[in-house]
């Protein structure tokens, strides 16, 4: 059954018991009402790079469980953690142990721990679960190459739990000492897992059992489309089987997959395994179609939004969705739009809020992190303060190195204090998002003809459990529009929420002739 939380949102406690809010501020919050299901504002957190409570250098999940009131008080009430099981390498996506926390990061209890509080702050968290492949140092992958070596051919208990040839196919490696190959799609150092295997599908469902009994809510499912490399029809069909003992397991666990797939036809094709989610890769980066429908060159933002949101209403007919802009393996949104286009790097999260369905947002987002073309560089550690070493990470990810351009926007102690910050921008759109629950919720119409007068403004409504609201946005980072709206056909009682770019702006409202003035790159909401 669905559960209604009722939260404060009027103070924040963000970093050393430094508010996030003051007296002056133009964005007013109240209580709200936070429907307690499976739509929610996930934070995706690489541990190694987030918090470091013990004073090794590197991020832990004790790391994570001190910074939750930060997590919520950004208006985030899900976590997804990057692979914290054992792993040879800083990522972890070659796991050495499925059942175990990685050393660095701390202990299963830590776990239990972080679980526990997440719970009580009606936090979920969902972890990477990695079954395309293994590490090479797991004791399978060992024990399975040891025996080729010793008797000339696959055999033993983990023989069929790879794919071994004799031939060297694309994307297989060589057993050294031998004339035998193990596929290995993405590097030398981790396996392919044979998931034909029942065996190995046993081994799948165990691990699954594991983390969702120690109170996990469910998984991040890495790399689907590489299952079956090439092979829509069978990772479909193993998804299914995924999808169907995981909820065997926990019903209501949330499962979410990396199908990297530029294309959302040919993501919705996904959708057919009962997965949940699915990342809508389509929107991401600077070539998806949220940094696109904001260029500079285009002419038609309104058009453009309104098309992209019938699109994806019409497309993805089942299964919720999972709209990003940045994650782990890409730059992050200032390299794309631009380091110089501070109102645009907020705008473009704006345009991510009113996406339907759970978004997603990578950790240091909030503060305008700079990265570069590595993915050491894409995952480096968060600035939480210049004067206070409490919790910093010193120990980079190999290969990682900081700039002076890295920080750009400043730490999360400065974010905080200032009211125009990015961090009080991505607080405030998480707010709208928790306070009307028809965003990610509802079913989408367009009204075109507010369009054809003002190319740069789009208007539509969500509905949802019997109540919609209407959003009208403008996409233009230059110019202030006055629309005149038309209250019998949109069916509203007034504006209730708005969020402007920067801080000193206003949408205003005029009751008596229903026109609404929006500032540059401005949202407003009547219910």
């Amino acid at each position: 059954m669905k559960k209604i939380l009722c939260i404060f949102l009027a103070s924040f406690i963000c970093l050393f018991s430094v508010s996030c809010s003051n007296n002056t501020t133009t964005r007013e919050y109240k209580d709200i009402e936070i429907v307690d299901d499976k739509y929610r504002n996930y934070y995706e957190i690489f541990v190694w790079s987030f918090y470091d409570s013990n004073g090794d250098g590197i991020g832990d999940i004790n790391g994570v469980t001190e910074k939750l009131d930060y997590i919520k008080d950004l208006g985030f009430n899900g976590i997804w953690l990057m692979p914290i099981t054992s792993g040879y390498s800083y990522h972890k996506y070659d796991v050495t142990d499925y059942y175990n926390v990685d050393a660095n990061y701390g202990t299963l209890d830590d776990f239990k721990t972080l679980i526990t509080n997440a719970h009580e702050k009606n936090i979920d968290v969902i972890i990477d679960l990695v079954i395309n492949h293994t590490s090479s140092h797991h004791s399978w992958f060992t024990e399975a190459t040891d025996f080729i070596k010793k008797y000339g051919e696959p055999g033993g208990t983990y023989g069929n739990y790879f794919n071994f040839d004799t031939e060297a196919k694309s994307g297989y490696s060589k057993i050294t000492g031998t004339n035998y190959y193990y596929e290995a799609q993405f590097w030398s150092e981790m396996p392919d897992l044979n998931l034909d295997n029942e065996n190995v599908k046993n081994e799948i469902s165990n691990i699954m059992e594991f983390w969702l009994d120690l109170g996990c809510d469910g998984f991040r499912l890495d790399a689907v489309t590489s299952y079956y490399t090439n092979n829509v029809e069978k990772n479909v069909e193993f998804l299914s089987w995924l999808n169907t003992k995981a909820k065997s397991i926990k019903e209501d666990c949330y499962i979410v997959g990396e199908a990297w797939i530029n294309s959302d036809t040919g993501i919705r094709q996904y959708y057919n395994s009962g997965i949940d989610s699915f990342f809508t890769f389509t929107l991401s980066s600077g070539e998806g179609n949220i940094a696109s429908t904001v260029k500079d060159n285009n002419k038609k933002r309104g058009e453009s939004l309104n098309t992209l949101l019938k699109n994806l209403d019409t497309i993805y007919d089942i299964g919720i969705l999972a709209p990003f802009l940045s994650n782990h393996d890409m730059n992050r949104i200032t390299n794309f739009v631009g380091s110089a286009n501070f109102t645009k790097i907020k705008f473009v999260q704006g345009l991510l809020s009113l996406m339907k369905g759970n978004t997603f947002v990578y950790y240091g987002e909030e503060i305008g992190m700079v990265s570069s073309n590595t993915d050491p560089n894409r995952r480096l550690p968060i600035r939480w303060s210049i004067s206070d070493s409490k919790g910093k990470v010193t120990k980079l990810p190999d290969g990682g190195s900081i700039s002076s351009n890295t920080y750009k926007f400043g730490s999360v102690e400065d974010n905080c204090a200032d009211e125009d910050s990015i961090l009080n921008y991505y607080k405030y759109s998480n707010y709208l998002r928790n306070a009307n629950p028809e965003i990610a919720r509802g079913s989408t119409t367009i009204f075109n003809s507010y369009t054809t007068t003002n190319p740069n403004v789009s208007v539509f409504q969500r509905s949802w459990n019997g109540n919609k609201i209407t959003i009208v946005v403008n996409l233009s980072g230059e110019e202030t529009y006055d629309v005149e709206l038309n209250k019998d056909e949109l069916g509203y009682s007034g504006m209730t929420h708005y969020l402007c770019s920067t801080v000193t702006d206003r949408v205003t409202f005029n009751e008596n002739k229903n026109i609404v003035s929006l500032p540059p790159y401005s949202i407003s909401i009547f219910r």
